[in-house]
């Protein structure tokens, strides 16, 4: 059929792959500080002269994480798009709590999306949030393990 439509899947290429950095740094090194702005963190250890306001913040995200990305996951199937908006919102301000800019550059997309009904493919967009906020809930586990 030649009015047939075939969809075209996009890869999505978060890391670009290199040795070493100039500094001699390991790309894994470098890809970290990418999913978890570290001037971040270091603003809210700097806060209050101790720890203790990063290990509070760290430990909200990794108990908040998990219910609000299945949260989005349950509703990416729906056709409630004023849910999924609000959903990706919610999980926005919990993932930029602690710089994970990847994670809410793609909640935010969703959002906006959503909000201004333009037309998506919901799954795919919840796939890059999942992939973009589990990369950060592993490396905010880092973090806290290493303070």
């Amino acid at each position: 059929e030649s009015g047939a439509r075939t969809k075209t899947a996009v890869k999505i290429r978060p890391l670009r792959l290199t040795p070493i950095t100039r500094d001699r740094t390991s790309i894994v090194e470098t890809t970290a500080n990418t999913i978890i702005d570290h001037n971040v963190i270091a603003e809210l250890k700097a806060i209050g002269g101790t720890e203790a306001l990063f290990n509070r913040v760290a430990s909200h995200f990794v108990e908040k994480v998990p219910t609000r990305l299945a949260e989005i996951e349950g509703i990416a199937g729906s056709q409630d798009v004023g849910a999924l908006a609000n959903a990706a919102h919610a999980l926005k301000s919990v993932v930029s709590s602690l710089g994970a800019k990847r994670a809410g550059k793609a909640c935010e997309n969703l959002e906006l999306l959503a909000r201004t009904g333009q037309a998506f493919v919901a799954r795919d967009l919840v796939d890059i949030i999942v992939f973009e906020t589990r990369a950060a809930l592993v490396e905010v586990e880092k973090l806290r393990s290493a303070a």
